[in-house]
């Protein structure tokens, strides 16, 4: 192979930057080096130069910068002179995009949330950021669920068993639970459960980490599928645990994850304060990715469940756009 190119220059990860300000903040580069060592000790992927080489069950292997990642330390336009770098290989690269105004419906989008806005003040966000119906399931379900930072194996086996049913009603292979001990033991990732009162049984979990000012939230589950008009849901008493937790911590932004603008899962988000800002997604072969997996998440859907355990956390190792 060629020799890998040189990693392009680190871009600011914290303050301002660009009109959308904090909003436009960045990984780090440390935090995103970190990433991808993790992903490639856990998957046996080899690093070139920024990217991991995944490799295809279809056909060549694919520079993806960065697995597990929606976007990297990467500007705009530093992820652009990148992607014409690589010209004439196979590749994906992520980074943010700040565009006027709401993106338009379907687009790719991390929804975040400026804390360092309301002075990182608990009673400030509670108020003029979560909307009211949100704060009236948080207190409501109060009543029927307790939430609580997790520890050791115990709390990742929660965690892991509440992601792979959602993951599995979305039609989603989930990852090994090897890469997700890695990635807590890297980056001193949080683990928030959700339990029932009466009996203590797991029925939503959330896994966050922080790189500096900003705090990330890439994985949610829950022992059913969210309805936020149900009184008695505990997901949102969950992602306000993490809120506070954030809040406490002095975290300046967070993100909620990845969703298509004008979905559900985009409405939801949104009712706790956060704003879309765009995923540039650059690659050899431009597709609407949700629009290419939908029919194979359709297919996933309608396996058997002791096949899609076994086969999801193998397969993975073979979706460079994940």
């Amino acid at each position: 192979a060629p020799p890998p190119p040189p990693p392009p220059p680190a871009g600011e990860t914290g303050g301002r930057n660009g009109e959308d300000g904090r909003l436009l903040m960045r990984f780090s580069p440390d935090f995103v080096a970190a990433w991808r060592s993790v992903f490639c000790d856990v998957y046996r992927w080899r690093q070139w130069g920024p990217f991991a080489v995944v490799p295809s069950l279809l056909g060549k292997p694919v520079l993806a910068c960065l697995p597990g990642l929606n976007y990297s330390h990467l500007s705009a336009a530093e992820a652009q002179a990148l992607a014409r770098e690589m010209a004439g290989r196979s590749f994906n690269i992520r980074a943010l995009a700040a565009t006027p105004g709401e993106p338009p419906s379907g687009t790719p989008a991390v929804f975040r949330l400026d804390l360092a806005a309301f002075g990182h003040e608990r009673e400030a966000v509670w108020k003029q950021v979560l909307h009211r119906g949100t704060r009236k399931r948080v207190k409501r379900a109060r009543n029927h669920f307790r939430v609580s930072e997790e520890l050791g194996r115990p709390a990742l086996e929660a965690f892991y068993g509440l992601l792979a049913a959602t993951s599995a009603r979305h039609g989603a292979p989930i990852m090994p639970v090897a890469l997700f001990e890695a990635l807590i033991s890297e980056f001193h990732a949080r683990i928030l459960v959700v339990r029932n009162g009466e009996d203590g049984e797991a029925v939503a979990s959330l896994l966050w980490l922080r790189d500096g000012r900003l705090a990330w939230t890439p994985w949610l589950g829950r022992v059913y599928p969210n309805n936020p008009n149900n009184p008695n849901n505990p997901t949102s008493l969950l992602v306000w645990a993490m809120m506070e937790q954030a809040l406490n911590e002095g975290v300046d932004v967070v993100d909620f994850g990845r969703s298509p603008v004008g979905t559900e899962a985009c409405r939801y988000k949104q009712k706790f304060g956060a704003v879309p800002v765009p995923v540039l997604w650059l690659s050899d072969k431009p597709a609407n990715l949700y629009r290419r997996y939908a029919p194979v998440q359709r297919l996933w859907r309608m396996l058997p469940g002791v096949v899609t355990a076994g086969l999801g956390s193998r397969l993975c190792r073979y979706l460079a756009d994940y």
